[in-house]
């Protein structure tokens, strides 16, 4: 069942296996954006409002890369979370306050764990948070807190900091109800079916939402590889 189950997977996203298996083992490995934790939270805070992923979030992360980590000017959770939403650098970039206050929000958290946990480094809080937090529970947690912050934003941040689980987000959601016949009533229970959905196929969460994602967008083979 296994073998043919994975069979009918492998078949189904034979185009971007490879670029789906490379964006699992960056996350898993703590690679995502090279391991640069302010990039990912400001991923994740850009892809909360619903921008499109390829076409506006990841050329929005790579511009603040080189215009503000790589200079040095905003290139840790400390100096990230003193900031406001109103920064003229950040709406810049992005002229929307929502997102800011996001990404403001998540790294004062996570700048918190950091000191009170004596970590070395801001990805060693991000993955000590993901480890540790509760999708089930987490409207109860620090980050499932912040205004602007949803089930699949709290999901999708937890994913690029290396845990194996999913998000559920409407594209996933349809293409695996479509593809394999998986329904759940909410967006908790949908988690749990994807976790048996990834035993069923041998393959991880986080590569099935990334092959999802993939072969959704409109983007070809080369800028899958570029990502």
């Amino acid at each position: 069942m296994l073998h043919k189950a994975r069979e009918i997977f492998e078949d189904r996203f034979e185009e971007v296996l490879a670029a789906a298996k490379e964006g699992e083992r960056r996350c898993l490995n703590g690679k995502r954006w090279d391991g640069n934790a302010v990039l990912i939270v400001v991923d994740a805070s850009l892809d909360s409002i619903g921008l499109n992923y390829f076409k506006i979030v990841v050329p929005r992360v790579k511009q603040f890369y080189s215009k503000y980590v790589h200079t040095g000017v905003i290139s840790s959770f400390k100096a990230f979370s003193i900031l406001s939403s109103e920064d003229a650098r950040l709406r810049a970039l992005m002229n929307n306050r929502r997102v800011w206050q996001v990404a403001i929000g998540i790294s004062r958290v996570l700048n918190g764990i950091k000191k009170d946990r004596e970590l070395e480094g801001d990805f060693a809080a991000l993955r000590y948070w993901a480890e540790h937090a509760n999708h089930k529970e987490w409207k109860k947690d620090e980050i499932g807190r912040i205004n602007g912050i949803g089930l699949i934003t709290f999901q999708y941040l937890r994913m690029q900091a290396g845990v194996d689980t999913s998000m559920p987000d409407k594209i996933i959601k349809r293409v695996v109800e479509r593809e394999f016949g998986v329904h759940a009533n909410s967006d908790l229970q949908f988690i749990e079916e994807m976790e048996k959905l990834s035993k069923e196929i041998g393959y991880s969460q986080i590569l099935i939402c990334w092959a999802i994602w993939l072969r959704e967008s409109d983007m070809g083979k080369e800028e899958w590889e570029a990502l």
